[in-house]
């Protein structure tokens, strides 16, 4: 099994170019097909259409011109870029409104095995991008691989697996199965804030699920020691030299995570290690 259908994004920013840069690779090394979006944003009110074959009239010319500039130059780049990794590969520049930017996604997505996206957070990111990427994982029913501008090793030697015995965790480890089967090293880090004997038993059924998959992992059960428990999943991962993490996506719901903070957020964040989440 391998991702033979990946979709991408490319929006000019200097901090997707990593991440662009992983979709290729992927789908070079498992001889599929990229393909990839390259969005323009205007700001009119939202319709149940999606996306914009003809621009709608409220929308002023600078937006209009704009638009279309945006457009006539990501498209080009982004085939720029696909042609010299010599890949399969398409590309689509739609217009949307940005409320119509998580369901676009997520529609585009669902005829993927994955979706390679942009670290959704930094100095060049915004409110677009958090939508793409909530949007996608929330309803494509598709994983995601959520790739840092830091980003220097390529996916994958040492995967590391968050596992918290949720549904969203198991469907990661499932989604994820391409990578772990490559890994020279798989861990298994458990935060344990909880019943004890709880997250040992649902370790050990991982490890035996593993196992069946031919793949070793090593049992990480660590106690609270830091203020989040994204905190300690991102030291232990660095003390692993991990180059992916591997976890559930928003157990809790994204309007929880957004006013009380949450792991998933938190590591959407603040990871400088490559994320694959599916929910």
């Amino acid at each position: 099994m391998s991702y033979k259908s990946i979709l991408g994004i490319w929006d000019g920013k200097k901090s997707s170019l990593a991440a662009l840069n992983t979709a290729m690779e992927l789908t070079s090394a498992a001889d599929g097909h990229l393909h990839i979006i390259c969005p323009a944003y205007i700001r009119v009110p939202s319709h149940d259409g999606f996306p914009y074959s003809e621009l709608p009239t409220s929308l002023s010319i600078s937006e209009r011109e704009g638009a279309m500039e945006k457009v006539d130059k990501l498209k080009p780049e982004a085939e720029k870029l696909a042609k010299n990794c010599s890949i399969s590969f398409s590309v689509e520049a739609p217009i949307l409104n940005r409320d119509q930017l998580g369901g676009f996604m997520a529609n585009a997505a669902r005829f993927c095995d994955l979706v390679v996206l942009p670290q959704p957070f930094g100095s060049d990111r915004g409110t677009a991008d958090e939508k793409i990427t909530e949007g996608t994982l929330l309803s494509s029913a598709c994983p995601i691989l959520i790739v840092p501008e830091t980003m220097q090793n390529k996916v994958n030697m040492n995967a590391v697996i968050a596992w918290d015995g949720s549904d969203e965790s198991l469907h990661a480890v499932r989604a994820a199965m391409p990578f772990l089967r490559q890994a020279e090293n798989v861990d298994v880090i458990t935060v344990c804030n909880k019943n004890k004997k709880d997250v040992q038993g649902s370790t050990t059924e991982l490890a035996l699920f593993l196992s069946r998959h031919r793949i070793n992992s090593n049992i990480n059960i660590l106690p609270k020691t830091l203020p989040k428990v994204s905190d300690e999943i991102r030291t232990r991962a660095k003390h692993l030299n991990a180059d992916l993490i591997i976890m559930g996506g928003y157990s809790h719901s994204p309007l929880r995570e957004f006013f009380f903070g949450g792991a998933t957020r938190e590591m959407m964040h603040k990871s400088d290690i490559p994320i694959l989440m599916a929910q």
